[in-house]
């Protein structure tokens, strides 16, 4: 990289002079101060220039020690306006590094697809399952590719969008346990443990449903539906 900078009293000039003299010896602790520039602007990159940004955190990226890029994720990842380079290296970056990232930054859909490409693992998953805003071409994936964690977490999350079709398929998991319920509670031979515990199960499942329903309605400020002739 050439640290060459014209203006040594600008703050990222510093930075570069900084990494100029330790003549490529370890410079990751000069990811704060890069974290901390990007802070001082709120996100607005005018304040120094986004491409030469860009390449002084990539050249640390490289050297930095685990915990020095999870802190530089972490600082940065709440602030938004990022250099795209930035956060390409850091959705990259091993799991602990990118998740605030994931979790916490303004990703577009196409950026959060990219993620789940790169690591569909649970971990992953769950964390997109959480966010707010997420689209629909991005919770079909989840539904596609998660685990049963996964998809209740993104069911009980109202803030991510949702298709149709998956409305339908979380209601048939719904309806199949309802099934089974039902089917099992036909047979004259339940044991009486298995028979308490499935009218248990039964009418929990009933009273908190319609509690569910009539909280949501209530904040919606509407009439809660199960009582609307």
């Amino acid at each position: 990289m050439d640290v060459n900078w014209r203006n040594s009293e600008d703050p990222l000039g510093k930075i570069r002079l900084e990494i100029a003299k330790s003549r490529g010896g370890g410079c990751g602790h000069l990811l704060k101060p890069l974290a901390e520039l990007h802070a001082a602007g709120r996100g607005r990159t005018g304040h120094y220039d986004a491409a030469l940004y860009t390449e002084t955190v990539i050249h640390l990226l490289g050297p930095a020690t685990l915990f020095e890029r999870m802190a530089f994720a972490d600082t940065v990842a709440d602030i938004g306006g990022l250099p795209s380079g930035v956060l390409g290296a850091l959705l990259h970056d091993v799991y602990l590094v990118s998740r605030p990232i994931i979790e916490r930054a303004r990703l577009s859909d196409d950026e959060l697809m990219t993620v789940i490409a790169k690591d569909p693992s649970e971990s992953t998953l769950l964390v997109i399952a959480q966010r707010a805003g997420t689209g629909i071409p991005v919770t079909d994936q989840l539904v596609e590719l998660g685990t049963l964690k996964v998809h209740l977490t993104l069911a009980a999350n109202d803030e991510a969008k949702l298709s149709i079709t998956t409305f339908d398929f979380f209601s048939n998991m719904t309806t199949a346990q309802n099934d089974m319920d039902l089917a099992l509670a036909k047979r004259s031979d339940l044991p009486v443990s298995i028979a308490k515990a499935l009218y248990q199960r039964v009418s929990e499942r009933a009273a908190r449903r319609v509690e569910e329903m009539m909280i949501r309605d209530g904040n919606r400020g509407r009439r809660f539906l199960a009582l609307s002739r």
